[in-house]
């Protein structure tokens, strides 16, 4: 009778010492899977940067992981957005979400963040390897220097004008100005002179224009503070 009970305690023993190792298997599993998309995807979130393998949600606005990222000091035609070359109307805002597509791959993006903005997106600066990605969107012609926030990418925006590259070899609305509801494409201005108005200003796809640029007007710049039609 000892004997019997004894063999049930010890078969009792191995099926709970059984039990633990099932369980120490799962979570060896589940680290090793956590790990390995860790790998995959190569994305860190600290305070301030995000760093990881980036899908394109448009032209302008990135994701890693969780994180959705809004381009700092840019502003890239909407996904819905057309423009027109010669006689062709595109889809500019595709082509700009395709672009940056392209140039990001499945590169290690990383963005050092700059803001928050009122969506809750990180606003943020971000390179793959030594690519500038806002500064290179807006010299590639696929974006526009968003001047209510930021001036830092002016001088690309104007070489890529100058060079008729990307929405610049045709007409386009601005961004912000699509976002209002309009859809007429503003033209190219090709002259020196300075703008009569900040609407003329705006319907071009230009405000604020800074001291120096085309069209810029002193007159209209009511602060002084070389940036007409804030």
């Amino acid at each position: 009778m000892r004997t019997e009970v004894l063999r049930r305690q010890a078969r009792q023993r191995q099926r709970t010492r059984l039990f633990l190792w099932v369980i120490i298997l799962f979570v060896l599993v589940g680290v090793a899977l956590w790990w390995w998309q860790k790998q995959q995807h190569g994305a860190e979130v600290g305070a301030d940067q995000v760093t990881g393998v980036a899908s394109v949600i448009d032209g302008d606005t990135l994701e890693i992981r969780d994180t959705k990222i809004r381009l700092f000091g840019v502003d890239a035609p909407e996904s819905t957005q057309t423009c027109q070359r010669g006689r062709q109307v595109y889809p500019c805002g595709r082509e700009a979400a395709n672009e940056l597509s392209k140039l990001l791959g499945q590169h290690t993006v990383t963005c050092q963040k700059r803001d928050t903005d009122r969506y809750g997106r990180t606003v943020a600066v971000c390179h793959v390897g030594n690519v500038d990605v806002n500064a290179w969107l807006v010299s590639s012609g696929y974006a526009l220097a968003y001047r209510e926030y930021s001036t830092d990418y002016v001088d690309e925006e104007n070489a890529a004008r100058k060079a008729r590259r990307g929405i610049h070899a045709g007409t386009y609305v601005n961004p912000s100005d699509y976002r209002k509801g309009e859809t007429t494409p503003a033209t190219t201005s090709t002259t020196n002179q300075p703008y009569s108005s900040c609407a003329e200003a705006r319907s071009k796809g230009k405000t604020p224009v800074l001291r120096g640029e085309p069209g810029y007007n002193p007159k209209l710049d009511g602060d002084k503070d070389g940036k007409m039609c804030e």
